[in-house]
């Protein structure tokens, strides 16, 4: 479906701070890339996948830390499939 990657990215998601799950165009420095499996996704439409996830809210539960926020990869990819699950996106 995807991965996370730091080698040719096809977009990026914010992991640290308030906006921690945001996908974004550009890098910043806390930031993952992420790269769509072609043969599933359209990587822009994955992209805009990840911006309704992070549209809901769901990250805003899962966010760790007391000083500075941050989210896991595992519980940025959990919410994305439970998510699309529930709004019936399929790969």
């Amino acid at each position: 479906m995807f991965s996370f990657t730091d080698k040719a990215p096809d977009f990026y998601i914010q992991l640290k701070g308030a906006n921690a799950g945001r996908p974004l165009l550009s890098p910043c420095v806390n930031a993952i890339g992420v790269k769509a499996n072609p043969e599933i996704f359209e990587p822009r439409y994955l992209y805009y996948c990840f911006l309704h996830v992070y549209n809901t809210g769901i990250y805003a539960g899962l966010l760790r830390g007391s000083v500075i926020p941050f989210i896991r990869l595992g519980d940025i990819t959990t919410a994305f499939v439970n998510v699309m699950a529930v709004q019936g996106v399929r790969s």
